[in-house]
């Protein structure tokens, strides 16, 4: 429009709330995702396992279909805080899979096309864009990890024994916090590879990168001077041990344990240093020199 007519006003509709703003790129961003069918059939196929374990605590609890079947109860392994942490093990698993295909696009594509000046140039902060690139892996991943083991809980409650609830409440204690600690750990991994490598391609081997290359070289230090403290290189392990620690269970990767708060250690200061790059990663410009 013409700036002579004088007929151009300011937006008079009602503004975003400010605590809601960073979850319109989390809305955008998985609707992009799911646009994929390869991303989609994937995550229908990761929630497949959930189905099985349900099946597992059906057949558990059904002294019907032991005798039609003609085995045993007592050859059943029971529900309890091995199911469930085995449980988490599988998904976690899915879970990193999935991450390294979806996050390589949720920071790169805004770097690579030169949108993340126009994203910051709104009222919407560095922290509140980390915030919605970050829900969108945490969305996905809550609904592979503690949200159907929830489930699952409830679901042996119902078909188990009277009284099974009450004496295994504690299991929702790790059935959280393990799931939280992995997919606060992941996420941010993932999101430092998207911000630091923009093809797709190098992105998913940086992420693999991560839990395996350290894993190799905490394996040789291991070997060379007979100790097990080059078990801290190794992110999968230290994530395993947690789980099993927090179920009252013995971490069936063999021996080499490690103390449980050098493990949280680890982990937490992964998490800070990923942080620390895509504060150092992620800005309103960018410096071109030639």
């Amino acid at each position: 429009m013409a700036v002579y007519k004088r007929r151009y006003e300011a937006y008079s509709g009602s503004l975003t709330k400010r605590w809601s703003r960073a979850f319109v790129l989390t809305r955008y961003a998985t609707r992009d995702l799911f646009r994929s069918r390869f991303f989609t059939g994937f995550f229908i196929l990761a929630l497949v396992p959930i189905l099985g374990f349900a099946g597992y605590i059906f057949v558990a609890n059904n002294k019907l279909l032991h005798e039609v079947l003609s085995f045993r109860s007592s050859a059943v392994l029971p529900v309890g805080e091995e199911f469930f942490a085995v449980f988490l093990e599988v998904q976690t698993s899915l879970a990193f899979l999935l991450t390294c295909w979806a996050a390589p696009t949720l920071v790169a594509g805004d770097l690579t096309n030169g949108a993340l000046p126009l994203f910051l140039s709104r009222p919407l902060s560095r922290a509140e864009y980390v915030t919605g690139k970050f829900a969108v892996l945490a969305v996905l991943l809550s609904l592979m990890t503690w949200v159907p083991a929830l489930i699952l809980l409830l679901l042996q409650a119902g078909m188990g024994p009277d009284g099974w609830l009450t004496p295994h409440l504690w299991m929702i204690g790790p059935i959280l916090w393990c799931s939280f600690i992995w997919i606060i750990l992941l996420s941010l991994v993932a999101l430092a590879a998207s911000a630091w490598v923009k093809w797709r391609i190098l992105a998913m081997a940086s992420i693999f990168g991560v839990f395996l290359i350290p894993a190799g070289f905490g394996a040789v230090l291991n070997a060379t001077l007979h100790t097990n403290w080059g078990n801290l290189l190794n992110i999968s392990y230290m994530f395993q041990e947690i789980v099993w620690a927090g179920f009252h269970s013995t971490y069936q990767g063999g021996e080499g344990a490690i103390p449980k708060p050098a493990a949280w250690g680890m982990l937490i200061a992964i998490c800070i240093f990923c942080l620390q790059l895509l504060h150092t990663r992620l800005r309103a410009f960018e410096v071109v020199r030639g």
